[in-house]
């Protein structure tokens, strides 16, 4: 007599400097987990690029690393979420042309403002949500029609990272909303291309994949794949989301007015509306949900823990600690040692440019206010964290012009107790997290995974996969410093904007 064995979920997170994959019971319990670390390729010109077999690789070791030592049958339906605007031009055969241009890549910013003079910013984010960016897909497209026509004419479709993945597992070549919404051709009230985009730069729309709902079951693992990733033949490939909305699911938030942060390299913060009015301040970006009848406000800050990671691995690389991990906490239990408001510090986390809420990665740079003597190597990683929560809090304050948040949830790999409790006192909310640390995208994917194969009723079944809940509250006394100090961040940024562009123009001269 057989016996049946237990059935998983198993999901992936490509992102462009990683692969995070999980397995997990039906019941939302972590089995096991991996993740493969890679880089982009990049140049001095702001150039940025993926090998898409980068990311078909790192999956299928993670595959192979997840099912090790359970059957391979076992795995009842499988999800993945990817990285978000991304171009990657396949030919008729499927066969990639040209290595993925990633959302990084910087290239066509002059494209970008030619979508700019020719349709309008406002119109763009009137059908859209978006503002326009260098970033989009039609950017980079509109950069390879100028550039390399012929490779233009040569590419069948041009897809992202997801669909490039469920097109290796299925042979099925579509993508859904969230990637379609960000590639700024797609019209998110109609839920079509939009005629008016692509007639006005002449792109041929059978280049544009089939747009397919999230959670669209895809079919099943092809042999070839099988043999590759060691997945069963048996195994539902579902259509999954792009990493940018799967924080959304992933953190269990359902409802108008609840909202999430994903705390990570970068930071997005996301806001749930039934409201189809769009943002008087375009870089907050209005984008499809997975039921029709939803939207996500939001917008992405360049600004994260990456800030953090620099300021350790600048000024601490030759420290005697075992490992960064060590120093952060060594770091951050030293916080509450420090004065809310660093001792008069502020950090502008410009870093790598900003996007939310000003939008201008040309000019925006990072530097320290206020500096004195008796500022401490503490003050300065507290002030590192309390910047990036000052430019979520000019984020959340554009958003809410739209909508107020009745909820917000933070999740990532980022977070720490004393940096939630900054967060909740410079955002002026009660704020709640959970154990999932980086798994986030994840559990997207395996709750989208498990509503399609029929094991879930609806995508509140996330909170099944969080354990653990922390409820942090603001406190008065920090709230009341905090206030004094955003309006001093805000003139700051700009303030600088001027001085920051002519640093830029001489840095420039210099290097030609």
């Amino acid at each position: 007599m057989s016996t049946m064995h237990t059935e998983y979920l198993l999901a992936q997170d490509i992102g462009i400097y990683s692969c995070r994959a999980a397995l997990f019971s039906l019941d939302g319990r972590l089995i096991r987990s991996n993740i493969i670390h890679y880089s982009p390729c990049t140049n001095d010109q702001g150039w940025s690029w993926e090998n898409p077999q980068l990311w078909w690789d790192a999956f299928c070791e993670n595959c192979k690393v997840l099912l090790n030592d359970i059957p391979a049958d076992a795995v009842r339906a499988m999800s993945v979420c990817g990285n978000m605007m991304a171009c990657l031009g396949i030919d008729s055969s499927g066969r990639p042309l040209f290595d993925s241009i990633t959302w990084e890549d910087q290239r066509s910013e002059a494209q970008m403002r030619t979508i700019r003079q020719r349709l309008g910013e406002e119109q763009v984010h009137q059908i859209t949500g978006l503002t326009t960016s260098h970033s989009s897909l039609l950017s980079k497209i509109l950069w390879l029609k100028k550039h390399d026509p012929n490779l233009y004419q040569q590419t069948s479709l041009f897809i992202q990272c997801k669909d490039y993945i469920n097109y290796k597992l299925t042979g099925k070549l579509v993508t859904d909303e969230s990637d379609a919404g960000f590639t700024q051709m797609y019209d998110i009230f109609q839920h079509c291309w939009s005629s008016q985009i692509i007639n006005t730069f002449d792109i041929d729309q059978s280049k544009l994949p089939e747009v397919v709902p999230t959670g669209t079951i895809l079919g099943t693992v092809t042999s070839n794949a099988s043999h590759e990733c060691g997945l069963s033949q048996r195994t539902l490939v579902v259509e999954g989301i792009g990493d940018g909305r799967a924080p959304v699911i992933g953190s269990g938030i359902l409802h108008p007015g609840e909202g999430c942060i994903h705390l990570s390299s970068s930071s997005w913060i996301s806001q749930i509306t039934d409201s189809t009015k769009i943002a008087p301040r375009s870089s907050i970006t209005k984008s499809s949900y997975v039921t029709p009848d939803l939207f996500v406000n939001g917008a992405t800050i360049l600004s994260g823990h990456m800030c953090a990671e620099w300021y350790l691995k600048t000024f601490f690389e030759e420290q005697p600690y075992t490992d960064k991990h060590e120093l952060e906490k060594i770091m951050v239990s030293q916080l509450a040692h420090t004065s809310v408001g660093s001792n008069g510090l502020l950090f502008m986390p410009y870093l790598k440019g900003e996007w939310g809420p000003f939008h201008n990665t040309r000019f925006s740079k990072g530097c320290f206010i206020g500096l004195t003597t008796k500022h401490s190597k503490y003050d300065f990683y507290r002030s590192i964290l309390e910047g990036v929560a000052f430019q979520l809090a000019l984020v959340k304050r554009d958003i809410e012009q739209l909508e107020p948040f009745r909820k917000l949830c933070i999740v990532g790999s980022s977070m720490s107790l004393e940096w939630q409790q900054i967060l909740s006192d410079v955002l002026e909310m009660e704020i709640i997290s959970s154990d999932v640390e980086d798994r986030v995208g994840c559990i997207c994917g395996a709750v989208i995974a498990g509503v399609a194969a029929g094991i879930y009723s609806d995508f509140s079944a996330a909170q099944l996969f969080h354990r653990n809940h922390i409820t942090t509250v603001p406190i008065q006394e920090h709230m009341e410093i905090y206030e004094d100090m955003l309006p001093a961040f805000e003139d700051s940024y700009l303030a600088l904007q001027d001085i920051n562009q002519h640093l830029s123009q001489i840095n420039c001269s210099s290097q030609c």
